[in-house]
């Protein structure tokens, strides 16, 4: 499932929420693999031209991760505000 649904939507705002997550999923795969290189959470949120938050952008790389498209690597760097975070990179076939 794309989508967690904690607060617990029904109806046309749950579809469109589903929906949503979809996209950020597709749109964060299009980052990784244009970019063909080692990705951030923060990273990826930089190259989106929306303002999707931050959470959303982990949440899809985590499903994306759990579905084997990306690879969360054992390499980190220091983020935004100033802890290690780590990186993802596409899951060569």
């Amino acid at each position: 499932m794309d989508y967690f649904n904690t607060n617990k939507e029904v109806g046309e705002v749950l579809k469109e929420s589903r929906q949503k997550a979809s996209m950020q999923e597709s749109v964060i795969m299009e980052i990784f693999q244009k970019e063909n290189k080692l990705l951030s959470p923060e990273d990826v949120h930089d190259y989106y031209t929306d303002n999707t938050p931050l959470t959303s952008i982990r949440r899809a790389i985590t499903n994306l991760t759990s579905k084997g498209k990306l690879i969360k690597t054992d390499k980190q760097k220091i983020g935004k505000y100033g802890k290690k975070i780590s990186l993802w990179v596409v899951k060569l076939n």
